[in-house]
């Protein structure tokens, strides 16, 4: 099954074009250390490292998804889609994205 979901915040305001608008989403997981979490010492908070997820999303969800902005925490459902592609120079390039399916708004 292909199935993702994620929870996270809008790390910069939607890109749309025609009815497809692109998210990057960033989501936080605590980062370990000899297996064990820790505290980062410059914030005095539990260290976390943050990944940044391409989410598509397609038509109405596109348009209500275009209202989001950055800053705002999202709930994703979809799916992941890998694609691959030649570049200018004919260099091969692979790319993944979230295409979603749902998105709740908090």
């Amino acid at each position: 099954m292909n199935i993702v979901n994620i929870t996270g915040r809008v790390a910069k305001d939607p890109e749309t074009r025609s009815t497809v608008t692109t998210l990057i989403v960033a989501t936080d997981r605590v980062k370990l250390k000899d297996g064990k979490t820790y505290v980062d010492e410059a914030t005095g908070y539990t260290a976390k490292e943050t990944e940044f997820h391409k989410v598509t999303c397609f038509n109405g969800l596109g348009k209500s998804a275009a209202t989001r902005e950055k800053g705002n925490v999202v709930a994703i459902s979809g799916r992941i889609h890998y694609s691959s592609w030649e570049d200018r120079d004919g260099v091969s390039r692979y790319g993944c994205e979230i295409i979603a399916n749902s998105i709740d708004f908090f």
